[in-house]
């Protein structure tokens, strides 16, 4: 039976329900076997696609109470250590679009992006949910049809990875293998977005990509083809070389924003000190392109003045913090710092809900000028050590596209920046690590009200 003829039909979004007791934990262990990334576990060998039951027939429709059929399991990062909060998991109505390479123009006629939601990510699946702060997902409905070589597909913003279930049986519960649910360590498992990667003398934050399982054959100098997606460029004291190869200053990339377009995601290492000479006069490139093209911006330390000599100005981000004190308050106040502090409880980072003790943060960025403007994460007021904004500034988030994130603590420690790549130190993910890993695939999701829980594409 074709599957024009069966018909999709939409699955009833139910909320996630505890699935596996085990939590995840962020001291390092045994992740997935590299030599299994250009292997998709479930390759489909049907040249129709799925093969579905007829949904009249009673072994799909008229199941006992109880005793729907569904599709369990839990999404992990790309290296299989941490359950992720907040993934889309869902069965596709048709074949996926493309994953567009870079950012797009504005709108014509406008000088901003266009707002983006997850609707216009996600384009009509047929069956849509998100994992809960321990990563699970729960598809249950009446009409989901038991059935063979099944599509289902996990993805936040451009990491997405498609598996092909061998067999859903009806009226009983699926549950996907662990190892089958993480998202891509590399494009041959997936899609990702492109990042661009600025090394700096004071913090290793490559270590949180290599933490998180990106493969290494991903890490390239500079941009010389969309086929990988670790562009790595030198800032002040930063690594020179990447697997062999010499890595680019990048000062002369982010002094346009329109030279950092083919970037989904900038991240910026702390150079040790907030020097200017490698900088252009005015500062508006991080505020350019998050603004005018939609980029994703995540900066450590003395990268916060990306925000803040920027033509911003203080009205966004502060400049001069206090210190605070250990262990610092998660602002639980709206939906996604609720969670924060959750998934954080779940993974290992801290065992005091509500707080995390962070490693030598720093004083150079005072938070956020108003609370209209952004959220505050970790800490608060003028001792707020993680803060993040939507933009085009002001604008309702309908319209929004784009988001900074700051952390005012060193990802890898204070003095671990400076290292050529591969970097043998880099290990798993600490507590802090951890920490980040959270705000990093936030930074990937759907620009969105913050004031309200995330939902599923429709």
């Amino acid at each position: 039976m074709s599957l024009a003829k069966l018909g999709w039909v939409g699955i009833s979004l139910l909320g996630a329900v505890g699935l596996v007791a085990a939590c995840g934990s962020t001291v390092p262990r045994a992740g997935f076997d590299e030599a299994d990334s250009a292997v998709n576990p479930f390759a489909d060998g049907s040249a129709d696609g799925p093969s579905f039951l007829d949904p009249d027939s009673a072994t799909t429709g008229n199941c006992a109470p109880g005793s729907e059929t569904r599709i369990t399991g839990k999404v992990y990062d790309p290296a299989g250590r941490n359950p992720l909060y907040n993934i889309q998991v869902y069965v596709p109505s048709g074949d996926l679009p493309e994953v567009k390479v870079g950012l797009p123009d504005p709108p014509a006629g406008e000088v901003v992006c266009k707002g983006q939601t997850c609707d216009t990510e996600v384009q009509n699946p047929v069956a849509a949910t998100l994992t809960n702060t321990k990563g699970e997902f729960d598809l249950k409905s009446p009409r989901l049809f038991a059935g063979k070589n099944v599509p289902l597909v996990m993805q936040v913003g451009k990491w997405r990875r498609k598996i092909v279930i061998p067999e859903v049986k009806a009226c009983q519960e699926n549950k996907l293998p662990a190892g089958d649910t993480h998202l891509p360590r590399n494009g041959r498992e997936g899609d990702l977005p492109q990042i661009m990667m600025v090394l700096g003398d004071y913090d290793a934050l490559e270590c949180l990509l290599y933490g998180i399982g990106i493969s290494n054959d991903e890490f390239e100098g500079g941009y010389t083809t969309p086929s990988k997606h670790i562009h790595v460029f030198r800032g002040l004291g930063g690594g020179t070389r990447v697997n062999g190869q010499a890595i680019p200053d990048v000062s002369n990339v982010w002094d346009a924003a329109y030279k950092m377009q083919k970037f989904d995601i900038t991240m910026l290492a702390c150079e040790g000190d907030p020097t200017l000479s490698n900088k252009p006069a005015a500062m508006n490139t991080m505020r350019d392109y998050t603004t005018v093209f939609g980029g994703r911006v995540f900066a450590t330390h003395y990268h916060s003045q990306w925000a803040f000599r920027s033509g911003w100005g203080e009205t966004v981000v502060k400049s001069g913090g206090s210190a605070g004190a250990n262990p610092y308050p998660i602002n639980t106040s709206f939906p996604k710092g609720q969670a924060f502090a959750d998934w954080l409880l779940n993974v290992g980072a801290t065992s005091t809900p509500g707080r995390i003790s962070l490693s030598s943060p720093s004083t150079y960025q005072g938070g956020l000028a108003s609370p209209s403007v952004g959220q505050e994460w970790i800490g608060s007021g003028s001792s707020a050590k993680y803060v993040s904004f939507n933009t085009p500034v002001g604008v309702p988030a309908a319209q929004q596209c784009g988001r900074f994130v700051i952390s005012d603590v060193h990802a890898g420690g204070d003095g671990s920046g400076g290292n050529d790549l591969p970097n043998s130190a880099c290990g798993g993910l600490n507590a802090q690590l951890a920490a980040i890993e959270f705000m990093f695939f936030d930074l990937s999701s759907c620009v969105q009200d913050e004031s309200k829980p995330p939902e599923p594409p429709k």
